[in-house]
């Protein structure tokens, strides 16, 4: 994905009553740019696979992934591909924590929880993003409930929330303070595969190599092509096809380019392959994409 500067999300958007929560689930697309928040997140990946460009990383995410990700991170999250029949689908737990903070504020048990706390703006400080995996599932079942509660409104739904949330930050803290007793937080597989991404990200328009990128991930090509596929769930090529469709639709819907420029300027110097390439996955033409 093309690094470009990040759209700030207004709490308008969510926030307009005393609940400072707001909790969706989401197929994710490639719709939606680059951006930080005016308020705190928690997301999880509930179901497919897809990457999270967050800071200044590329990663791969499938379905049990759990970020926590505080005021003035950037980020965004896409599918594997443009198919619909393979969704990415995102839970967002999102809340003012000024407002969260205040409202807990002599909660028992909080002291117990101070790096969690501090990672989701709810003590002072500038903390970084982590993430994590559900492997128990108990992650999952909180994000279910608290989008059914949000959604239906039952009696008792805003004290339901807020205790969900507590057991959103004991989950966070655990790992948290599994990191300090220095368990790794991302397999090294992951980290290896992120760097070819990164390379993929950065060279999309040159004509890329599996060789190039396998020495990236400072790994042989044959072991990349096993490393990628079960990091990302498809081959080097198709991820390197889709972040060049994903930038020509780009270009096609913010610039006055011919189909050709657009194409020579993702990589492809055929016209016509591109063309069709672009009608694959995404439905239409790039004429019909950019007229729609």
């Amino acid at each position: 994905m093309v690094r470009k500067p990040a759209e700030r999300t207004p709490a308008h958007l969510y926030f307009d009553g005393e609940l400072p929560f707001y909790v969706n689930r989401v197929s994710e697309s490639y719709e939606l740019h680059l951006h930080e928040h005016e308020f705190t997140e928690i997301c999880y990946v509930a179901e497919g696979g897809g990457f999270h460009y967050i800071g200044e990383e590329t990663l791969p995410v499938r379905r049990g992934d759990v970020f926590a990700i505080p005021l003035g991170t950037t980020h965004v999250f896409r599918p594997r591909s443009t198919d619909r029949r393979h969704p990415l689908v995102v839970y967002n737990f999102i809340f003012m924590a000024e407002k969260v903070a205040r409202d807990l504020e002599g909660f028992p048990g909080l002291r117990e929880l101070p790096l969690s706390l501090q990672r989701l703006n709810l003590r002072p400080g500038s903390p970084g993003w982590t993430s994590f995996r559900d492997a128990s599932g108990a992650v999952h079942a909180i994000f279910k409930d608290a989008y059914e509660q949000f959604r239906l409104r039952e009696i008792g739904f805003v004290a339901r929330i807020y205790g969900l949330f507590l057991m959103l930050l004991t989950e966070l803290e655990r790992h948290l303070a599994g990191l300090e007793k220095g368990k790794p937080v991302v397999p090294p597989r992951d980290r290896l595969v992120a760097n070819a991404l990164d390379l993929v990200h950065r060279e999309y328009a040159s004509p890329l190599s599996v060789r190039q990128a396998s020495e990236a991930a400072g790994v042989s090509e044959r072991h990349f092509h096993r490393m990628f596929a079960a990091a990302t769930g498809t081959t080097f090529t198709r991820y390197l096809q889709d972040v060049r469709i994903e930038r020509s639709c780009e270009l096609l819907r913010a610039t006055r380019m011919t189909v050709q420029e657009v194409a020579e300027a993702v990589g492809y110097q055929d016209k016509k392959f591109f063309s069709g390439l672009f009608r694959q996955r995404t439905g239409q033409t790039p004429g019909t994409y950019r007229n729609g």
